[in-house]
């Protein structure tokens, strides 16, 4: 009897184990998903949550317009079954990237798909010697900065991870409409603030890449760059123009972008006594943000009230 119950307690010990030993085989496997920037990397989290594991290739503090993928990169994308991108002229790298790789599985999800997108302001300057110089970019590709087209975005975004994984399309579906939800209601919050506002035009002292949030909510701006481009600096006429324009509308705010030392904004900001913002452009996180989790909706909400404080002080 001892012997039985022996052999007993061990054989159901062996079906215990060999029944954990399935349930580990037998566990889902997570999507493998690659975005380029970080819009793409959380309208991912938001959509799949769980069911995917989510890389960014663009390194957390590095400026995205200077990115080209490394060699780790393409191996990264080997492996993949989702690659997502803004669009052929925010990732200008993209397409000749895909075409090298050997992964004929990855579904590639272009985010800007079906969205109008708008030409870059055609400026000139003059310098220091009286030379002309044209500031002209073809396509503004910040499309998510429209949080109308950041919804579009997520949208091309369900639909790929519903083309990679079939099984969970409804649950993409659903979390696509919540997040979506989200948008729409900052996006409220925003054309609220406004509606309130003493005045419409916002004053930028760095790179310029707000054409689709100005025009999603009917404001004007002025700006000394043109662009997000970082060939070149504006020039001494055009900063004697945005002085003269703070000073004559009172305008109490200049914004930069992130990531950069406002040289330019911090000097118009001294001689009119406008007080430095940030408006982000949520290309990218600091190690430190990416590593406590920020999302784009926190980068958006911070945004939101630094223009608040614009309009109305």
């Amino acid at each position: 009897m001892r012997i039985s119950r022996t052999f007993a307690a061990g054989l159901c010990a062996l079906v215990l184990a060999l029944t954990a030993a399935g349930g580990a085989g037998a566990e889902e496997r997570k999507l493998s998903v690659v975005c380029s920037l970080f819009p793409q990397y959380d309208f991912v989290r938001q959509i799949a949550g769980d069911h995917a594991s989510v890389r960014m290739l663009l390194p957390p503090g590095v400026e995205s317009h200077t990115f080209e993928p490394r060699p780790s990169d393409m191996k990264t994308l080997n492996d993949a079954d989702v690659f997502v991108f803004t669009g052929k002229y925010m990732e200008p790298w993209a397409e000749r990237i895909v075409q090298s790789l050997d992964n004929k599985k990855l579904v590639v999800v272009d985010a800007s798909l079906g969205v109008a997108l708008q030409k870059e302001p055609d400026h000139e300057d003059h310098d220091e010697h009286g030379n002309t110089h044209h500031h002209h970019h073809e396509y503004d590709p910040h499309i998510w900065l429209d949080l109308s087209l950041a919804q579009r975005m997520v949208d091309n975004i369900a639909t790929g991870l519903s083309a990679a994984d079939p099984e969970h399309a409804d649950l993409y579906a659903k979390n696509a409409e919540a997040y979506k939800a989200r948008l729409a209601e900052l996006d409220a919050e925003f054309a609220s603030i406004v509606k309130k506002g003493r005045h419409r035009t916002l004053v930028f002292g760095g790179r310029f890449a707000y054409l689709y949030f100005l025009k999603h909510y009917g404001l004007n701006y002025v700006t000394a760059y043109d662009t997000c481009s970082s060939e070149g600096e504006p020039g001494v006429q055009r900063i004697t123009q945005v002085i003269q324009y703070i000073k004559k509308k009172d305008i109490r705010c200049i914004f930069h972008e992130e990531f950069v030392v406002p040289k330019v904004a911090q000097s118009i900001a001294e001689q009119t006594g406008a007080k430095l913002l940030t408006f982000s452009t949520a290309h990218n996180l600091t190690k430190d943000e990416f590593e406590k989790g920020v999302t784009f909706l926190d980068i958006m909400k911070a945004n939101r009230d630094s223009v608040e404080q614009a309009l109305t002080l």
